[in-house]
């Protein structure tokens, strides 16, 4: 994705506002993604400190540039209608979203995803199925 308008636009992947450390987020629902990250100016307002990673690693970005990772903010909170999940999230310096959530965390909501109509289900044990 070459920025936040072609995402949006794209029928192949989610885009929507999610609730992180009490803080409601702009977020990729990347089901292609290995990892979660999230912007500097965003996990600023989180209240916790990052952790360093033990080996940082370089991110593609669209538009070919690599950014360095180095840090992690560990069990973040992440609100899905009304239920608390948590997520690792890796500092990036990224502008379009303020996180992107990655396919183990879709997993741990019990999700289904459709990207084709931009609809996501959670399917949590012992729950009513949640569009």
């Amino acid at each position: 994705m070459s920025g936040r308008q072609n995402a949006e636009a794209s029928p192949d992947i989610v885009t929507g506002i999610l609730t992180v450390q009490y803080h409601d987020v702009y977020a990729l629902i990347d089901p292609g993604s290995t990892l979660s990250y999230v912007t500097l100016f965003v996990s600023m307002e989180f209240g916790i400190e990052p952790d360093q990673l033990h080996e940082p690693f370089s991110v593609s970005t669209p538009v070919c540039e690599s950014i360095t990772a180095t840090r992690v903010y560990k069990g973040c909170v992440v609100m899905v209608w009304g239920r608390d999940t948590t997520a690792d999230l890796i500092e990036l310096g990224m502008v379009d979203f303020d996180v992107i959530m990655r396919m183990d965390w879709l997993y741990s909501c019990f999700d289904k995803l459709d990207c084709w109509t931009r609809t996501m289900w959670l399917e949590f044990p012992n729950e009513p199925v949640v569009e």
